[in-house]
């Protein structure tokens, strides 16, 4: 066991290795040092093993404090006011039972997961798939509390849970998640069903248990699952039924066939970087009926000359990339006007009770904006349908400035109208609400709302022209790409926490959207000739 358990530990910590020295060698200066030959040298690849395991368990924990904090506690925290510390405790632990117990439990499994490590050590490296399975399990799931319980201790104890509970709730939401591993492996012993590949069904249950378990909270009602699932009788039942699964599983002789059906090569799942890039060129492939231009539409094309008829051909005989997303992103904001304004009206007492305003929508705005806008999409369908092929070439290359202009011109006018359109759903949800909605507020918010559509507008485009970052199968390999994005994704979860007061959070949001619409111009018609190329 412990033997197979190094060799797991030596294959993630070598692929992530690899990885570091990969990233490393695309970054700007820092990249020309790192040669291909660090690959094969076995010392240094071994002090970057550490670095990269050190990394590895780091992150372990970060993703439970992020967890437990951004979708547990801060609902909870933030969301709605007035909570008392019962009703803090009883809201805390329902929210956590529902994801971790009911959602995590059906949507993921260990033992029947895809993945490139299994099939490199499996079939590659000849390990035992029983020894193998073992280690991986044991492992998942002793990191699984270790990684837990200092994020539960924390966020537990802010929210009026105590010390023995966030221990036991650690060791229950573990026994019950190897239950759950036993629970995939015998449905799919006795009917060859892999649950977590049921997509359809995986992802209904994901959005009913997430419903399931904020509606309480969003109403003002007071669930009990925590005093159930805190009850002695079920916490003795859980750990007991857990140490059983685990008995089960260590015993299992049966995981040679469970492993050779994860590991078929065929699987797209298997070998992720094909199933994305095969998505990924899907998802940018026109429609044969595109390219029929009718009359009407023939008209469009009057009058435009050089880049500006290009462009105009492009968005026309690819019209259904462009507005699909758009037209998807208006019915899901349209939805939400609605089954706004009608849960609004039905609970209106409540909302007013917990003192719902424009300004609690504020800190999300940038969040939500910056997944609303559809600028990467449609500068992935840019790249592999029109630019893929044209900037290869020199003069092109030249005038990126000039096709930046007219892209820039017709994306902002998409992004606004989903803007518009998200604009006039919160108004009718204040409106619905009651009270003086005719407000500055209300002002501020349509500022803000317009601002981050022509912000993130901009946003995509200038990442698009300055860092170029797509591959011909459409794979993302600059790594400042990454490093911006990850800025920026920061910094709308970091509006959340900050709480900015309205007045000065509009007045930044408009005076970046301001800086940015002058800045990346100026900065694409200096740089664009020489980053807008193929990588």
């Amino acid at each position: 066991m412990l033997r197979t358990l190094n060799t797991l530990l030596a294959i993630r910590t070598s692929i992530t290795a690899n990885m570091l020295i990969y990233y490393i060698q695309k970054l700007p200066l820092l990249g020309k040092l790192v040669h291909n030959s660090f690959y094969a040298n076995l010392g240094l690849k071994k002090a970057v093993s550490i670095i990269a395991l050190i990394i590895t368990q780091l992150w372990g924990f970060m993703l439970r404090f992020a967890y437990l904090g951004i979708l547990i506690y801060l609902p909870i925290a933030e969301f709605v006011v007035g909570l008392s510390e019962e009703e803090k405790h009883q809201q805390f632990v329902h929210i956590f039972a529902i994801i971790s117990f009911v959602v995590a439990a059906i949507s993921s499994a260990t033992v029947l997961e895809p993945k490139r490590e299994k099939y490199v050590a499996v079939k590659l490296m000849r390990l035992s798939g029983k020894r193998y399975m073992q280690a991986s399990l044991a492992y998942r799931y002793t990191t699984f509390l270790l990684y837990l319980l200092p994020a539960m201790l924390l966020f537990g104890s802010l929210a009026g849970v105590s010390i023995l509970q966030a221990i036991l709730l650690t060791i229950m939401v573990t026994m019950w998640r190897v239950l759950a591993e036993y629970a995939h492996l015998k449905l799919f012993e006795k009917t060859g069903i892999v649950l977590i590949k049921q997509t359809a069904l995986v992802w209904m249950i994901i959005l009913i248990g997430y419903a399931g378990a904020y509606l309480p909270l969003l109403l003002g009602k007071v669930p009990f699952t925590g005093t159930f699932l805190l009850s002695l009788p079920v916490c003795i039942v859980i750990t007991a039924v857990g140490l059983i699964a685990v008995f089960q599983l260590a015993r299992y002789t049966g995981y040679g066939g469970v492993v050779d059906a994860a590991t078929k090569r065929d699987d797209p799942l298997l070998d992720l970087g094909r199933m994305v890039t095969e998505s990924q060129k899907k998802s940018v492939k026109s429609k044969e009926s595109d390219y029929i231009i009718d009359v009407n539409e023939q008209g469009k094309l009057d009058g435009k000359k050089g880049y500006a008829y290009l462009n105009a051909i492009f968005f026309l005989r690819h019209r259904s990339l462009i507005s699909s997303p758009v037209n998807k992103r208006l019915v899901i904001v349209g939805a939400f006007g609605v089954v706004g304004v009608l849960l609004t009206f039905l609970f209106r007492e409540q909302l007013q009770s917990l003192k719902w305003n424009a300004g609690t929508v504020f800190p999300f705005l940038v969040l939500i904006m910056y997944y609303m806008s559809v600028g990467e999409n449609i500068c992935k369908a840019m790249f592999y349908n029109c630019d893929l092929s044209l900037m290869r070439y020199s003069f092109y290359r030249g005038s990126a400035f000039g096709h930046f202009l007219i892209r820039l011109k017709k994306m902002m006018g998409l992004n606004l109208s989903i803007a518009a359109a998200f604009g006039v759903s919160l108004t009718a949800i204040m409106a619905a609400a009651g009270g003086e909605w005719l407000n500055s507020e209300l002002l501020m918010l349509w500022i803000c709302v317009i601002s981050l559509a022509v912000f993130f507008t901009i946003h995509h485009l200038f990442m698009y022209y300055i860092f170029q970052p797509y591959s011909t199968e459409l794979n993302v390999k600059n790594p400042l790409y990454y490093i911006v994005n990850m800025g920026i994704s920061a910094a709308s979860g970091a509006c959340i926490f900050l709480r900015i007061p309205i007045v000065p959070f509009t007045v930044s949001i408009a005076a970046l959207t301001l800086i940015y619409l002058v800045a990346a111009p100026v900065l694409v018609r200096r740089y664009g000739p020489r980053t807008f190329r193929v990588r």
